[in-house]
């Protein structure tokens, strides 16, 4: 099928949004079999995430639900319809990109038969994926098959997935830290601008994944220097996420990139909506992650590690620090009875997770003499570290 000179951004149901050479404006393209030719029309945006939503209601509106329709238009309609107005909707977004991952994005629903559910399940066990983890996948497309009123039998379930492929399911995988050297090797490596901004923010707060993408300047405090790891509109759930101190270290940064993004901005007021952080989800987070740790051998770090990191970081440092077991748990968002009025406080206490963000920073500073490529501090390589002078990152 012919491309557009410019590489597709996104693709859907046969078409897919490119930009035209001599504009900045975002077009959909397809190929016309009829004239043998591929066609363009403009989406009326320079803007991706509306580009992808303009496309979404063209294909959706124009493809019927039948057995032929590509799997993509049918998920695309469930989540825009049905998943996408729910608290799961992350997850149902996150299980389609899997399934069109493993099966391309251009597989239609009448071939989804047992061979290619089975597919599925060898694809994702061979990628380490928990059998409760593709049995959630599976369901996902059993619901949006059920929403298009297509007739597709999907096996899902724990014990009828072992029934039907029995396949060696791999054992959950052991968390892994990485040790400071380690961890010194994945500072000093090239990586994308936002993946390394992902990567402070966590490692400055031990924040579960998600809160690196979500952190926004509403949630800094500047006058506390506390940060609220639960984005506006959030409710609070089993996976807890607390207010915590931000080391020196971590305000350097935030006030650093916030100048950076001003001086861009029209009047100097931050765009709506801005998160110091760009990537829109955590899945962008893991892909660039991917390629940084199979380029120096880490097979084995993932988005948690970082959080693994730190709290051994605190663990560490009771003696030195005196970080306490409670003052661990309150910056994990590990919930116990006797801390939650502690944590609900903590924008009015001077000494609120002091001693934990003091021994970040110091933990910074041993890192840094470990990392000799990058300045790991928003204002370069301290004197007494580097034994020159300060220049920045």
């Amino acid at each position: 099928m012919p491309r557009p000179r410019s590489s597709p951004l996104f693709e859907l149901g046969g078409q897919w949004i490119a930009t035209d050479p001599a504009s900045r404006m975002l077009y959909r393209f397809w190929y016309d079999s009829g004239i043998a030719r591929t066609r363009r029309a403009s989406l009326g945006t320079t803007d991706i995430e509306q580009a992808k939503l303009k496309l979404a209601e063209i294909v959706i509106s124009g493809a019927p639900k039948t057995p032929d329709a590509p799997l993509s238009v049918v998920l695309e309609s469930y989540f825009t319809e049905r998943t996408d107005r729910l608290p799961s909707k992350d997850h149902a977004r996150l299980a389609g990109r899997l399934l069109l991952s493993c099966w391309g994005q251009t597989i239609r629903v009448k071939v989804l038969d047992g061979g290619r559910q089975g597919e599925f399940v060898a694809w994702s066990v061979e990628r380490g994926h928990s059998l409760s983890y593709i049995s959630r996948n599976l369901s996902v497309l059993a619901a949006a098959l059920r929403h298009a009123k297509l007739d597709i039998p999907i096996t899902y379930g724990q014990a009828a997935i072992r029934e039907r492929w029995p396949l060696a399911y791999k054992a959950r995988q052991q968390r892994f830290i990485p040790s400071d050297d380690q961890l010194a090797k994945y500072l000093s490596a090239d990586m994308p601008e936002d993946l390394w901004r992902w990567t402070i923010i966590q490692l400055c707060t031990g924040g579960r994944p998600q809160t690196g993408v979500d952190l926004a300047p509403a949630l800094f405090a500047r006058e506390t220097a506390t940060i609220n790891l639960n984005p506006l509109g959030r409710s609070q759930n089993k996976k807890f996420r607390p207010i915590v101190r931000a080391p020196k270290v971590l305000v350097g940064w935030l006030d650093r990139w916030e100048r950076e993004a001003g001086k861009t901005a029209a009047g100097g007021d931050l765009p709506e909506g801005w998160r110091y952080c760009r990537y829109a989800t955590l899945e962008s987070v893991q892909t660039a992650l991917e390629r940084v740790r199979a380029d120096i051998g880490l097979p084995h770090l993932s988005a948690y590690s970082f959080r693994h990191k730190v709290a051994s970081v605190l663990r560490q440092a009771k003696r030195s620090h005196g970080v306490t077991e409670d003052d661990i748990a309150v910056q994990l968002g590990h919930t116990r009875p006797h801390l939650q009025i502690t944590a609900g406080y903590g924008e009015w206490d001077p000494d609120y997770l002091l001693n934990a963000a003091r021994a970040i920073d110091a933990w910074f500073g041993k890192i840094q003499r470990k990392v000799k490529k990058r300045a790991l501090f928003s204002q370069g390589f301290p004197k007494s570290i580097s034994g020159r002078k300060k220049r920045a990152a």
